[in-house]
């Protein structure tokens, strides 16, 4: 009965580190695995994001202040690689999210900007 026993824990050992060895090599395979040196696509798309919205709510606003909605900054959406850092992750991923980001952080800079111009109480008494 004890060596029965003994069996069962030790295949139930090997069997649990078998499966700890191979869920860690599908998670690398398939891009989940996040190292230090090196970000994710996921992550690298956030950065993107955050990068080209405050580019974009900076030129927004400016632009809002002139009326001028046309006036988008071109070569900094085909570029797309402002604060981009290698350990961020995929170069491919952050210039997604930084064109993401830019839109609307343009839109809601101008209309941010373009208030200034408006009645700002709403009481039809512009000064």
């Amino acid at each position: 009965m004890k060596r029965f026993a003994g069996r069962t824990v030790l295949a139930m050992a090997l069997t649990l580190a078998a499966a700890s060895a191979l869920s860690g090599s599908a998670f690398a395979q398939y891009g989940y695995y996040d190292n230090y040196d090196q970000g994710s696509p996921w992550r690298a798309h956030q950065y993107g994001f955050q990068n080209g919205f405050h580019d974009g709510f900076r030129k927004g606003h400016h632009e809002g202040r002139e009326d001028d909605p046309g006036d988008i900054n071109f070569r900094a959406l085909q570029d797309a690689t402002h604060g981009y850092r290698r350990w961020m992750g995929p170069v491919e991923a952050f210039q997604h999210g930084y064109r993401d980001g830019y839109r609307q952080g343009f839109r809601k800079g101008f209309r941010v900007g373009n208030r200034g111009w408006t009645d700002r109480d709403y009481d039809d008494n512009y000064r």
